[in-house]
């Protein structure tokens, strides 16, 4: 038997395995037993329950399950209360003041104000330490208090025009669940606390999980205490491909109810699959070849020269790519943000031309020329971090987590990159935790690492991808370790800046800054392509990750 096809025969099992243990512990709202299980297929896993640790994309939908947000987006993504029922804004931007909604955490404590003040001042508290991942989306908070249980009031030092939009980023955990692990050196057992290994956990959302496997099947099942709309699902049992054969296969056959993000290649010929419906999209997933832009790093620092990467941008084969690895469902980028973000997206901010000629006429330009086997060298430099005379011939790290084919890409940048004189090696990257290692590595000194493929999703405010960026980032979510102290100040000014014109205007400064340094050469805006079966309906997708409709939603027909 093939290795596929014992890859193939595993899932199944899981999947079937799960939806027995499913049948025999739906509750009595769920007379269909399985037949009211949503079974999710996807690509991307699940790292940790904890938000202070996990990295992956399809974590931030498990937070969103689990947790209480202030607000998150809905339909049309407009932002909108979730356990906030309305709040108020003082005239001088200073202090914003929540009335929440009655609720009790899965375990039926109490779901208070006291919590989500309790949250807030430990983010605060270890900013510089274990919480130092989510401390960016309390920026400018002074203080928080609550004047009775269903009253939250936040007091900022100054007004911040993403205030809203970073507040959804932000989850609400029972402190009398994750109180007693605030200790240690910089807060460090909150990031060692694993919830995973405490199930079920103790949720306030819509869910809590009953099952985990980060690399298998993860079961929500429905909390009988949340505030808001119920879950049509009696659970939903998500479980995590490494392949994409196996996936399409489970689809055909009827196992899945859903895919949350179809491999790019398989959207053309599912479309005429008799009870598949695919449904694609505009996206908002953006891809980069990254750059190690830090000073630190030790080898082949010509790469730390924006004109150097300007040529690599020129040799880059866009168009090849969105055909050949994306079957079309893409197109060529150029921004940081996607174009779910609207009017903050600077419309000047395009992909340059795929030119050899003026790719060649730069690095040669340069002073790199090309060797006897065609590829070009780096001339000896002296002074501060001197480097003898090299080849260019660089190691791009390429993560195994990705939804579209990554080893595809690289044989295509490699390719093209050959044309230029500049010699690429694949680097496995493992999955997303092991390649932020490597790409930041060693020990997050961003001392090793020449280049690397990834992707990300940004967020709808353009506040939290323009800060990956920013000094303040480095060890935490910047991977490219890029750092200039002219860009962090126009970065707080956006930041400060209420008005949304005026905001807006400093927001396109931004990222014209940022594709004109190049600490990525972003690649494509993929299109979202998701497929339903087995009579459910009434999904969301664009809200992956982003609110808890994506969830509660669905329903069989």
């Amino acid at each position: 038997m093939s290795a596929r096809l014992t890859a193939i025969g595993r899932r199944v099992v899981a999947v079937l395995a799960t939806a027995a243990v499913l049948a025999t512990g739906c509750s009595s709202n769920s007379a269909k037993g399985t037949d009211s299980v949503l079974t999710i297929g996807t690509t991307y896993y699940i790292s940790s329950l904890n938000p202070f640790v996990g990295i992956e994309t399809q974590d931030s939908t498990a937070y969103s399950m689990l947790y209480p947000q202030l607000v998150q987006y809905g339909p049309g993504l407009k932002l909108e209360g979730d356990w906030a029922k309305d709040w108020t804004e003082s005239p001088d931007g200073h202090t914003i003041t929540f009335t929440l909604k009655e609720g009790k955490w899965s375990d039926g404590q109490p779901l208070t104000a006291d919590d989500a003040v309790w949250t807030i001042d430990t983010i605060r508290k270890y900013s510089q330490g274990a919480t130092a991942s989510m401390a960016k989306v309390l920026a400018g908070v002074a203080s928080a208090d609550a004047p009775d249980p269903h009253t939250l009031v936040i007091h900022y030092e100054q007004p911040m025009g993403p205030a809203m939009a970073n507040l959804e980023q932000m989850y609400v955990l029972p402190k009398h669940i994750w109180q007693t692990h605030a200790t240690g050196d910089g807060g460090s057992g909150l990031t060692d606390f694993k919830p995973e290994q405490q199930l079920p956990v103790v949720a306030g959302g819509p869910f809590t999980v009953t099952k985990y496997e980060d690399k298998g099947t993860t079961v929500f099942t429905p909390n009988p205490n949340f505030y808001g709309p119920k879950p049509h699902a009696s659970a939903v049992a998500l479980t995590y491909y490494t392949n994409p054969t196996a996936l399409i296969a489970d689809l055909k056959a009827g196992r899945l109810g859903f895919v949350d993000n179809i491999p790019f290649k398989d959207a053309a010929q599912l479309k005429s699959v008799p009870g598949i419906t695919v449904a694609s999209q505009p996206g908002n997933e953006v891809t980069n070849l990254g750059f190690n832009s830090s000073d630190a790093r030790k080898l082949n620092r010509e790469l730390l020269n924006p004109t150097l990467r300007e040529a690599f941008e020129y040799a880059l084969p866009r168009e090849q790519i969105v055909g050949t690895v994306f079957g079309g469902e893409a197109k060529p980028w150029a921004n940081i943000l996607s174009g779910w973000s609207g009017d903050w997206v600077n419309p000047d901010v395009k992909p340059l031309p795929n030119d050899v000629d003026k790719a060649n006429q730069i690095l040669d330009s340069l002073g790199y020329k090309r060797g006897p086997d065609g590829v070009r060298v780096v001339p000896a430099t002296t002074g501060d971090k001197a480097q003898p005379e090299h080849p260019m011939r660089y190691s791009v790290i390429v993560p195994n987590d990705t939804d579209y084919d990554g080893h595809l890409q690289f044989t295509l940048l490699k390719s093209a990159f050959e044309k230029v004189g500049v010699d690429l090696t694949e680097k496995s990257g493992g999955d997303g935790t092991q390649a932020y290692a490597l790409i930041t590595g060693p020990d997050g000194k961003y001392e090793d690492t020449d280049m690397f493929t990834w992707y990300w999703h940004p967020y709808i405010d353009p506040d939290f991808n323009l800060g990956v960026v920013t000094t303040s980032e480095l060890g935490n979510n910047s991977d490219t370790g890029w750092s200039n102290p002219a860009y962090d100040a126009l970065y707080e000014q956006q930041r400060t800046t209420v008005d949304p014109a005026a905001r807006r205007a400093l927001v396109w400064q931004a990222e014209a800054e940022i594709a004109g340094a190049r600490p990525y050469i972003q690649i494509v805006e993929t299109n979202l392509v998701t497929a339903s079966s087995n009579g459910w309906s009434g999904f969301e997708p664009e809200l992956f990750t982003l609110g808890k409709a994506y969830y509660t939603s669905p329903k069989r027909d």
